[in-house]
């Protein structure tokens, strides 16, 4: 039996769409440089509408005029920026005015990496082995922020990622962006992303194995994580990317789209593989 993680649009937002929308239209730009931003997450947390903004920081969001009426808050999240937030008087005076949206860095010191010198053990996380009859898949170009994850297992302290690993078994699309993030695992939940900079990876090939290297961002971890691929854009006409589940089980999560609330599958975890290094402690003979 075939079992599916579906990543495309859900029928109630659908529903909310058959009047005529609230049209939200902004340009995101970091506060110090005036640049614009890629890829921020845009939406009203865990109620299911979301986008994600464009390479030049543009985003349009519709929002039905009865939801939008409940004043819930918009927020605007990035790895490197301060999480903003408008209230509901605030965000419609963006309705069909292509504004922009300033986001501040992030000011907070974070905790230094300390890469420890000295002879290490190299070992691999998670799991490769991959399932065709079991599967994720992206099939809505509108569904960006679209995210997959699984939980993987961390043994030893100062664990360092090198690369990532995942079996695409059908793509599609001319190529799809993606985005890794990197969890902690909180009472079994994602947690506070870890990361301090945006991976972002992009997928050309029909099918096959993807690698993403990670050493060079320095990511030590202690204790298990929650990694997760996020569609943050999509190129060409059609979109069906599917990738695959492991057999083993596990624990993986899904999210329809930008800001939306986790979906939990416990006893499927998705076949996603790490080649890892942690230090070898040296003993007394």
């Amino acid at each position: 039996m075939k079992t599916l993680l579906s990543l495309s649009i859900w029928m109630f937002v659908n529903v909310l769409f058959c009047q005529d929308p609230v049209v939200i239209v902004a340009s995101i730009v970091d506060s110090n440089t005036g640049l614009p931003i890629e890829y921020v997450n845009i939406g009203f947390d865990s109620k299911g509408i979301g986008t994600v903004s464009s390479e030049e920081g543009r985003f349009e969001l519709k929002v039905n005029k009865d939801f939008a009426s409940r004043g819930y808050e918009l927020f605007f999240s990035c790895v490197g920026y301060e999480t903003k937030r408008l209230s509901y008087s605030q965000w419609r005076k963006l309705e069909g005015q292509d504004q922009q949206v300033f986001l501040d860095p992030q000011t907070t010191q974070l905790e230094p990496v300390v890469i420890f010198s000295g002879k290490r053990g190299y070992d691999k996380l998670g799991s490769e082995t991959y399932s065709l009859s079991e599967l994720g898949y992206w099939t809505d170009r509108d569904a960006l922020g679209g995210e997959l994850a699984t939980r993987i297992r961390i043994d030893r302290e100062r664990t360092r990622l090198h690369n990532f690993r995942f079996h695409v078994i059908r793509n599609e699309a001319d190529s799809v962006r993606v985005r890794v993030n990197i969890y902690d695992c909180s009472k079994n939940m994602p947690g506070k992303n870890l990361l301090s900079e945006s991976i972002y990876h992009t997928i050309s090939k029909s099918k096959g194995v993807e690698t993403i290297p990670l050493k060079d961002h320095n990511i030590v971890v202690n204790n298990d994580i929650v990694v997760g691929i996020e569609m943050v854009e999509s190129y060409g006409d059609d979109l069906y990317l599917s990738i695959s589940a492991t057999p083993f089980g596990g624990t993986a999560y899904l999210r329809e789209r930008s800001m939306a609330g986790w979906d939990v599958r416990w006893n499927f975890g998705l076949a996603f593989g790490f080649l890892a290094s942690y230090p070898v402690v040296a003993t007394n003979p």
